[in-house]
């Protein structure tokens, strides 16, 4: 299944083939529901909520958004502004939703950037404070879609599978009473850096620069975005957090790519997470203590266990 700009990929472990192949058909049609509230810039419930806000004052939430709002309000203040999805229109204007990168918007856009905070929200309504406000979930939706998609998983009678989205993992139970061995991609070649096996319902997501990008004057361009200047990310090439819940791990996992090598024990303590590992630009591997004893590293990586 493609959604989310990625494949989606289910493994079950179960007897019931018959089970498995409607439950698989009921998941599809779920994700091409996702996909038609939460896209960023094809037709979706997003975008015309986008549109909206641009040409009225005050407008009601749809109940596709509604939770998703909440949370990224939550989590934009738990970051100090990293995480922020009210940044849409600079996103677009790099080339990253389809369009031509626009560097005239882009200068415009970075001497004054929207936040989350400049969304207000009461009584299942919504106003915009600044002008250029243009929401992207990208950086929460395929958490919370994939949490929704497990949650089913168990409401159906599966207690043991993979949800994987591109690599982003929600872990549940165990395979044939072993445990789920997992690998963590490398960010520079084909292959991985470390691997962990798994049990257990947990969330691995990975956030990094070397899938959406392209150069620009001999210069790197990525989607993930420091809402502090506007500018493609620098110092990490990839963060990877392991947490029981998908949307922490998917929104920790974005943060820490933005300011994860300079700040990564303060964001982790504001989000609530304890197992992290944070690859350099200068390939080294920071790893928290706790997430270290899950990890095999491959050789030839500089491990720094962050204190």
């Amino acid at each position: 299944m493609l959604e989310f700009g990625t494949i989606i990929e289910i493994t079950l472990v179960t007897d019931d083939l018959a089970g498995a192949e409607r439950i698989l058909g009921q998941i599809e049609e779920r994700l091409h529901r996702y996909r038609s509230w939460w896209h960023a810039w094809e037709d979706s419930d997003l975008t015309r909520f986008n549109d909206d806000l641009r040409l009225r004052q005050r407008i009601p939430i749809p109940d596709s958004l509604a939770v998703l709002l909440e949370l990224s309000k939550r989590y934009y203040d738990a970051s100090g502004g990293l995480f922020n999805p009210a940044i849409g229109e600079l996103i677009a204007a790099y080339g990253f939703h389809g369009e031509t990168r626009n560097q005239a918007i882009i200068d415009e856009l970075r001497a004054s950037l929207p936040g989350m905070s400049d969304l207000l929200i009461e009584n299942g309504h919504a106003q915009s404070r600044h002008p250029r406000l243009r929401l992207d979930l990208g950086g929460i939706a395929k958490g919370y879609a994939i949490g929704l998609i497990g949650d089913f998983l168990k409401r159906n009678g599966f207690g043991n599978f993979i949800v994987s989205a591109g690599g982003d993992l929600l872990v549940a139970g165990n395979r044939l009473g072993r445990p789920w061995r997992i690998g963590i991609q490398d960010p520079y070649a084909p292959g991985v850096i470390a691997s962990l096996e798994l049990t257990g319902d947990q969330s691995l997501f990975t956030s990094g620069n070397y899938q959406r990008r392209y150069l620009q004057g001999g210069q790197l361009v990525h989607h993930i975005i420091d809402p502090r200047d506007g500018l493609p990310s620098q110092g990490q090439s990839a963060a990877t957090v392991l947490a029981s819940d998908p949307v922490l791990a998917d929104v920790a996992a974005t943060v820490l790519m933005i300011d994860g090598s300079h700040n990564s024990v303060q964001l982790a303590l504001s989000l609530g997470i304890e197992e992290y590992l944070i690859v350099t630009d200068s390939r080294d591997l920071l790893v928290t203590p706790a997430f270290a004893e899950r990890l095999t590293i491959e050789p030839n990586w500089n491990l720094k266990i962050i204190k």
